[in-house]
């Protein structure tokens, strides 16, 4: 009996390290593999007691498009299960990625896009439009910076969000404030 307690254990106990490495590996494979894009975004620097120093960041391109006949099927999606593929398009002028719409199909290799959640749908004068969470919203800080940023982060700052795209996987690997990387 105590051995089989003891395989029992160890079984567990390794099972959460390797939980631990692939989500891990993850990260890193998507910081190797992926595809740079900048997108533009506004925040603050709010003081958590129990969590830190963090950024709570706002994308102002929350509210977009979602593809022409879909509304059926984004409809009949069961609501623990509500992800959707934004695509993002460059801008011409200032070279910074913009969400453009969403769609409820995976695009291709080729195409720049996110996997995010979804919230509502709102459909006026047949422009259906939702609204997406891209799960940025929150970036925390090396203490360091947090003294920085503290008092120079307002609403209307502009933040530059560096982020490696891999397959709608995403993860962030830099911001730019007033000019100046972190």
């Amino acid at each position: 009996m105590k051995k089989h307690r003891n395989k029992l254990i160890l079984a567990a106990f390794a099972l959460q390290i390797l939980m631990l490495l692939g989500i891990v590996g993850a990260v890193y494979a998507v910081s190797l593999n992926g595809r740079t894009a900048v997108v533009e975004m506004t925040g603050y620097d709010p003081y958590d007691a129990l969590r830190g120093r963090y950024l709570h960041l706002r994308n102002p391109d929350s509210d977009i498009p979602l593809e022409p006949g879909s509304v059926e099927r984004y409809e009949a999606l069961p609501w623990d299960n509500n992800d959707v593929y934004v695509i993002l398009e460059t801008d011409p002028d200032s070279g910074l990625e913009r969400f453009s719409y969403a769609t409820l199909d995976r695009p291709g290799r080729d195409v720049a896009y996110l996997k995010c959640a979804s919230g509502y749908l709102r459909t006026y004068d047949n422009d259906p439009r939702i609204y997406i969470y891209p799960r940025i919203e929150e970036y925390y800080l090396n203490e360091a910076q947090a003294a920085q940023l503290d008092r120079a982060v307002t609403w209307d700052t502009k933040i530059r969000l560096s982020l490696k795209l891999w397959h709608g996987l995403y993860v962030v690997d830099g911001m730019e404030i007033d000019g100046v990387r972190y």
